[in-house]
């Protein structure tokens, strides 16, 4: 039976990973324990190589914020997983009403054939970026 492209609940996993990425939870139990050692991530126009690389790029990124991800939906072909959602940013510090909605954010995560994300790429409208100052 061939692969199909098909919306499917939104995976505990993921739930978890944006969960550690808005908490900046890098510990070994926290959502980022899905990624292998050797993942790799596009981030916009950045990139990150290997686990260690890829949890320092998302506290530096994230470390001046105040985070929340959105899940809108989720599709899944094969190893592959597709999220359409949002994200929330606000500058710590700042009222809640200077936050600056990422909308839409993409996320594709490829997995490998023991079950971890080998490929992280994240997509998000540059108008977000430059509002955010990233």
């Amino acid at each position: 039976m061939a692969d199909s492209f098909k919306q499917i609940e939104t995976p505990q996993w993921m739930l978890e990973l944006f969960k550690s990425i808005d908490e900046l939870d890098t510990s070994e139990d926290s959502g980022f324990r899905i990624f292998d050692d050797n993942v790799a991530l596009q981030f916009g126009t950045r990139t990150a190589h290997g686990i260690e690389d890829v949890k320092k790029f998302f506290i530096q990124l994230d470390e001046p914020f105040i985070t929340q991800h959105f899940v809108d939906v989720v599709y899944q072909y094969g190893n592959a997983y597709f999220m359409q959602g949002k994200a929330s940013l606000r500058k710590k510090g700042d009222p809640p009403e200077k936050s600056v909605l990422g909308a839409p954010l993409f996320n594709l995560l490829w997995f490998n054939d023991v079950g971890k994300v080998i490929r992280y790429v994240v997509d998000f409208p540059p108008e977000a970026a430059a509002a955010a100052g990233i």
